[in-house]
């Protein structure tokens, strides 16, 4: 190779390192790592959130879910892609989407009179202490999102965090889709 060629290379791989920094600062080596989230429509909210309205004398017969579980179906909750910054309370932009779906479901007819839990969980990586704090956090933030917004009465929403306590079964403890909400049907008061 000759002198020209050599700091051809030289120059390029100077380049190179602080390029690939570069990127990964601004997010764009994230968004590699992660898809999308998906956003789910809020008529599958209502669906999945209403409360059952059965008749007084009907009878339901579901296979039981686990020791000491209810029937089958008897919980009412869902699991939203909800993203928030890195260690962070704050809404990321994706976020907003499925915050205004679900918003939307929850001012719904069908969903009036029905209470919710924003359920906040984390991965397993970091301590307990703070997966907890930030697990909390986050779903305040997303309750404070929502009541703002939809003039949603604080009544009707609680908040907590379960830090990893709660890992979803099948899925390593310290995996992205641990980092979740959850929001379910609460019985009336």
């Amino acid at each position: 190779m000759n002198k020209t060629g050599r700091v051809r290379r030289a120059v390029a791989a100077s380049f190179a390192l602080p390029a690939l920094l570069l990127l990964s600062n601004a997010g764009i080596g994230a968004a590699f790592a992660a898809p999308p989230p998906t956003v789910i429509d809020s008529e599958t909210i209502i669906n999945a959130l209403q409360p059952h309205t059965s008749g007084t004398r009907s009878l339901v017969v579901a296979p039981r879910t686990g020791a000491g579980g209810g029937a089958a179906g008897s919980e009412r909750k869902m699991i939203l892609d909800i993203r928030f910054a890195n260690d962070s309370a704050r809404l990321t932009p994706d976020a907003h989407a499925q915050l205004a779906q679900l918003g939307g479901a929850l001012k719904s007819e069908r969903l009036a009179g029905a209470r919710f839990l924003i359920a906040g969980h984390t991965s397993a990586t970091g301590s307990a202490e703070h997966n907890l704090r930030l697990s909390e956090s986050r779903a305040r933030s997303v309750r404070s999102y929502l009541l703002k917004r939809f003039n949603i009465a604080p009544g009707r929403i609680e908040a907590s965090g379960f830090g990893a306590t709660q890992p979803l079964p099948g899925v390593a403890p310290d995996a992205l889709e641990q980092r979740r909400v959850e929001i379910s049907t609460l019985p009336r008061a």
